[in-house]
């Protein structure tokens, strides 16, 4: 019995000393990039930018896995049932702190998935068709409040942060709005520039659409004018009471399987971090419509906590359920 004990001790010791060698030693194989949102959408936008900078890094392929569907439930599932070898990552927004709120039947445990750092973040613009009659955030109200169930707008999914920051907007001015759940962000975008939408919460990458004549940007979510778009008034300085401090937008985050052991988390976190540091992929994610932002863990775990507080209460209100 106490060659058995001495044997499993020795066995757990080894393990232990093994960890750092292993983080040290990662990656040896092809790195999987989950994203749980459509190609061709903002998220996937920018893991196609980092994706490749950190291959360069790591000398291996970082490989991109779209698996969209259920509110970002599916991909997000998959990677928390992944092991805790380094070799799956999760890129993902808003879905992360929305589904336990929308969702009855959680397919996943967010306590299986770790926070690791902030990607970027972007104020939402609100934008309305060309061929709607209005050109700022009054005349949108006044509109609404004059055709019921005439505004409606699009979100690349039920539950996706352009959804409830549409939903927060009807709540504060009292209006009545049609909600349009598209698979994704770019099929959303197509019907506003078609006009079969009338509105929507989109990055500040969709102004060039209102450069060409195409679409009207009649706010930015956020608490003061953004340097990018210095022509955008804030929703919040709109003139409308109810809207004072009305801040809203996307945040962009990666998430690894929580059995990840620390020391290859922080790994992980330090290379990630040299990525998003570098010039180059500042720019990228600029030009994709996106704030380069970066947080430890947990600063980014305190972020995520605070956000579900304050979007937990426009939730329950406007009663928005995924299933």
């Amino acid at each position: 019995m106490q060659v058995l004990q001495r044997f499993l001790l020795a066995m757990c010791c080894g393990a232990l000393a093994a960890v750092p060698a292993m983080a040290l030693a990662f990656p040896d194989k092809p790195v999987q990039l989950i994203v749980p949102y459509a190609a061709g959408g903002l998220t996937d936008n920018l893991a196609r930018i980092v994706a490749p900078a950190l291959s360069a890094r790591w000398g291996q392929p970082v490989v991109i896995d779209n698996r969209n569907g259920g509110g970002t439930s599916i991909g997000t599932a998959a990677a928390a049932r992944a092991p805790g070898d380094g070799y799956t990552l999760l890129l993902t927004a808003f879905g992360y702190i929305g589904n336990p709120l929308l969702m009855k039947n959680l397919p996943y445990d967010p306590a299986a998935l770790v926070p690791v750092t902030v990607v970027a973040d972007a104020p939402s613009v609100l934008f309305v068709s060309a061929r709607l009659p209005v050109n700022t955030v009054p005349e949108l109200i006044a509109y609404a409040k004059a055709h019921p169930k005439g505004v409606v707008f699009a979100s690349s999914g039920n539950g996706s942060s352009p959804h409830i920051a549409a939903e927060l907007l009807a709540s504060l001015t009292g209006i009545d709005i049609v909600h349009a759940p598209y698979r994704g962000n770019g099929p959303a975008l197509n019907d506003l520039l078609g006009g079969q939408v009338q509105a929507m919460f989109d990055s500040a990458a969709s102004m060039s659409y209102v450069r060409a004549g195409r679409l009207k940007a009649l706010g930015v979510a956020s608490d003061a004018p953004v340097a990018r778009m210095p022509e955008v008034v804030p929703i919040a300085r709109s003139g409308v009471p109810q809207l004072a401090g009305f801040a809203a937008g996307g945040w962009f985050g990666f998430f690894l399987p929580s059995k990840t052991p620390a020391e290859l988390q922080q790994r992980i976190y330090a290379d990630l971090r040299a990525v998003l540091e570098t010039p180059e992929v500042r720019a990228a994610l600029e030009r994709a419509g996106v704030e380069p932002r970066l947080m430890t863990q947990p600063e980014f775990a305190a972020y995520l906590r605070a956000e579900h507080d304050r979007w937990a209460p426009v939730i329950r209100e406007r009663r928005i359920q995924l299933d």
